[in-house]
């Protein structure tokens, strides 16, 4: 293996790093502080957004509580798989040629996700989830 794909290796894994301790002590915080950072869209509008409910839902999910995560956002699931799956991959196509970008595919998946989520923020406040 090149020393080039080597470095990009170790960068990939440090950014993921960084990632996760970060949201562990995120996750430690909310969980034994009981403070997280506020959603300003719905201070602003008294709306939810398609992320309100997120750290709830995470925090559930590991707790294995699998209800009350989808009654704080029943799209995290979703959510999650869909921000795993771009890094996964773009960091895939990063270490194997160095360039970091989206596919035209990926670029559709995005936009149709976005479509997804503006649509549930929508059906959440019209329905009062």
């Amino acid at each position: 293996m090149d020393t080039e794909k080597l470095k990009r290796i170790r960068r990939v894994a440090f950014i993921a790093t960084l990632f996760i301790v970060i949201g562990i002590i995120y996750v430690a915080v909310v969980s034994f502080l009981k403070f997280g950072i506020p959603c300003v869209f719905y201070e602003l509008t008294g709306l939810k957004c398609p992320g309100c409910g997120i750290t709830r839902a995470i925090i559930s999910m590991l707790h294995f509580r699998i209800y009350d995560a989808m009654t704080y956002n029943a799209l995290a699931f979703l959510i999650i798989a869909y921000i795993l799956f771009i890094f996964i991959n773009t960091s895939w196509v990063y270490i194997k040629s160095g360039i970091y970008h989206l596919s035209a595919g990926k670029e559709y998946i995005s936009v149709i996700f976005l479509i997804l989520l503006v649509a549930w923020g929508i059906v959440r406040n019209v329905i009062g989830m």
